[in-house]
C-alpha cells in the first residue's frame, strides 16, 4: 500500500512539472490598432502644407495595444515603442504639455472608477522621474489574453505599474519592448509579465493584418514552441528547422538602443535584361538597416537616393508627374528632415511597370528580401505617396511597417537576438545551429513525457494486480463459505 502511495506521489509531481513545461507553449496576444490623425484633402498640386501633413501622418506609424485595467475593466490605448523600455499609464487628470494636448480616445485611467485600485503600500509617496513622465507606483487588476485555448483569459489581481500624474511629450501611455537590465527602480513590461508568471521569455513579434494597418503583438514565446498558433499560409514556416537567429547589430554605438541587421549585398533590378546588379558595394554603412515598425515608411540611405532617382524617378520628376517636397518637423524634441515624393495616380500603372525591385541579400537567413512597387506606395484619392523617403543625415536604412507587414521577425529582448524563418534554412535539430537552451528544454520535455508514461504504466499494473488479487480472494472466500454452510451444494459442485 505504501509503495502504491509513493507511485501516486511521483505521478502528481511529474504531472505538475509536465504541466508547467507545457504552460510555456502559449503566448500573450495584444491586438493593436493604428490611430491616424485627420488630414486635409489634397485636391491641387504644389500645396506643400497639405502634402507635408499627409506624409507626416504616414511616417509616424503609431501602434496602440488595448490594456484592460481596473474593476470594471477600462480599455486603455498604450503606444507600442520597440526601442524603449518604459511602461506607464497616465491618469485621467494628468498634467500634459500644451504642444501635446489630451487625446480624445481611451488613453487615460480614471482611478475613481475602479473599485480595486490602490497605491502600492511599500512605495507609497515615492515619485519616479524620467524625461517623459512623473509617476507613482500603484496596484490594480489587469486582464490579459493568450493563445491558450482552454484558458485564454488571464485575470491578474494586484498588478503593479506606474501611473503618471505629469507627462512630457506625445506619449501619454507606453509599452516599451526593449530591455535595459541596468535600469533600476522600475520594471519594464517584460519584467512585470514575468513577475506574474504570464510569460517565460522576453520574446516578441508583430503580425500585421492584410491591410497593413492593424494586427497583433505576440509576446513570451517563439512561434515554433506555441502549439496553439495556427500555422497556415506564410506562417507554415514557423518551424524550428527553418529558424535562425543573429545578434542585433547596427553599429558599435547603437546596438543597445536600436534593433538592426546588416545585409551582405544590395541589388537593384535591371528591367532591360531582367537581371539584378549590385549597388552600394563600397560602404558597409549603406547596408546597415534599423528595424522599427513605429515608422510607416522605408527610409533609404542617402547614398541610395541618387541611385533611386537616376534609375527610376527622374523621368517622372522632369515630366511633372511626381514631385519632391522637403519636410521639416519636430518629433520627441528632435528635428526631422526628409525628402519625399508624391505623384499623380493616373500614372500608377506606368510607374509599377518601370519600378526596379530592390533586393537585400542576407546570408545567415539564406534569403533575398525584396521591396517592390506595391510595397512602397499608398493612395490618397487622385495622388499616390511613395513610402520610401530619404534622410540625408542618416547613413543607415530604416525599415518600417512596409517591411514588417511583408516579413515576420522574432525579437529576443534578453539576448538581443533577431530570429527569422526562411524556406532555405533547413537545420537538423541535433545540428550545430540548434540553440542549446531550446535543445535542452525540448529534450527535458520528451524525457518527462516518457517518464510520465512509464510511471502511468507501472501504476496501472499495480492497481490492476491489486484489483485482480482482491477479486480472486473474494471468490475463494465464497467457496469456503459454501463448504461450511451448504455441504450438499458443495458436494454437488465437487462432483
Amino acid at each position: 500500500m505504501e509503495l502504491f502511495q509513493n507511485f501516486i506521489s511521483i505521478l502528481i509531481i511529474l504531472s505538475s512539472i509536465s504541466f508547467n513545461l507545457s504552460a510555456e507553449n502559449f503566448s500573450l496576444i495584444f491586438p493593436f490598432i493604428t490611430i491616424e490623425k485627420e488630414e486635409p484633402e489634397l485636391t491641387t498640386l504644389y500645396n506643400d502644407t497639405i502634402t507635408n501633413e499627409i506624409i507626416k501622418n504616414i511616417i509616424i506609424n503609431e501602434l496602440f495595444i488595448k490594456l484592460e485595467v481596473g474593476t470594471p475593466p477600462q480599455k486603455l490605448n498604450l503606444r507600442i515603442s520597440v526601442n524603449s523600455n518604459d511602461f506607464f499609464i497616465s491618469k485621467s487628470d494628468a498634467i500634459l504639455e500644451n504642444n501635446y494636448p489630451k487625446k480624445q480616445s481611451n488613453f487615460y485611467f480614471d482611478l475613481s472608477k475602479s473599485s480595486t485600485f490602490q497605491y502600492s503600500p511599500n512605495k507609497k509617496g515615492q515619485i519616479f522621474f524620467s524625461h517623459t513622465h512623473e509617476s507613482e507606483t500603484v496596484i490594480d487588476n489587469m486582464n490579459f489574453y493568450s493563445t491558450e485555448k482552454s484558458n485564454n483569459q488571464k485575470n491578474i489581481n494586484n498588478f503593479e505599474f506606474f501611473l503618471a500624474h505629469k507627462v512630457n511629450g506625445p506619449n501619454h501611455g507606453i509599452v516599451g519592448l526593449k530591455n535595459y537590465p541596468y535600469v533600476e527602480k522600475r520594471d519594464d513590461f517584460f519584467s512585470s509579465l514575468k513577475k506574474y508568471n504570464l510569460i517565460k521569455n522576453k520574446i516578441w513579434y508583430i503580425v500585421f493584418d492584410h491591410k497593413n494597418k492593424n494586427g497583433t503583438l505576440i509576446m513570451g514565446n517563439y512561434p515554433h514552441f506555441d502549439n496553439n498558433i495556427i500555422k497556415i499560409e506564410k506562417y507554415k514556416l514557423f518551424d524550428l528547422n527553418h529558424f535562425e537567429k543573429i545578434y542585433s547589430v547596427v553599429s558599435n554605438e547603437k546596438w543597445d538602443t536600436t534593433w538592426g541587421i546588416n545585409f551582405n549585398k544590395i541589388y537593384l533590378e535591371n528591367k532591360t535584361n531582367e537581371s539584378f546588379y549590385e549597388i552600394l558595394n563600397k560602404n558597409e554603412n549603406n547596408k546597415n538597416v534599423i528595424l522599427n515598425p513605429n515608422y510607416g515608411v522605408i527610409i533609404g540611405s542617402h547614398s541610395f537616393k541618387y541611385i533611386f532617382e537616376k534609375t527610376f524617378l527622374n523621368k517622372f520628376l522632369d515630366n511633372k508627374i511626381c514631385f519632391q517636397p522637403h519636410l521639416y518637423f519636430t518629433r520627441n524634441y528632435e528635428q526631422k528632415s526628409f525628402y519625399y515624393y508624391y505623384c499623380k495616380a493616373d500614372y500608377i500603372e506606368q510607374m509599377r511597370k518601370e519600378f526596379n525591385t530592390i533586393k537585400f541579400e542576407h546570408k545567415e537567413f539564406k534569403l533575398n528580401f525584396t521591396l517592390d512597387f506595391d510595397d512602397l506606395y499608398i493612395r490618397k484619392k487622385n495622388f499616390i505617396f511613395l513610402r520610401i523617403i530619404f534622410d540625408e543625415s542618416n547613413p543607415n536604412w530604416i525599415f518600417g511597417s512596409p517591411f514588417f507587414s511583408k516579413y515576420t521577425f522574432i525579437f529576443d529582448s534578453d539576448s538581443k537576438e533577431i530570429g527569422f524563418y526562411s524556406p532555405n534554412i533547413n537545420n537538423n535539430i541535433l545540428g550545430e545551429n540548434f540553440n542549446k537552451n531550446e535543445k535542452g528544454n525540448s529534450t527535458l520535455k520528451i524525457f518527462l513525457h516518457v517518464l510520465l508514461g512509464i510511471v502511468l504504466i507501472v501504476v496501472g499494473i499495480i492497481v490492476g494486480k491489486k484489483l485482480f488479487g482482491l477479486k480472486r480472494k473474494l471468490r475463494a472466500n465464497e467457496l469456503e463459505e459454501k463448504f461450511e454452510y451448504k455441504p450438499e451444494e458443495k458436494q454437488i459442485q465437487m462432483y
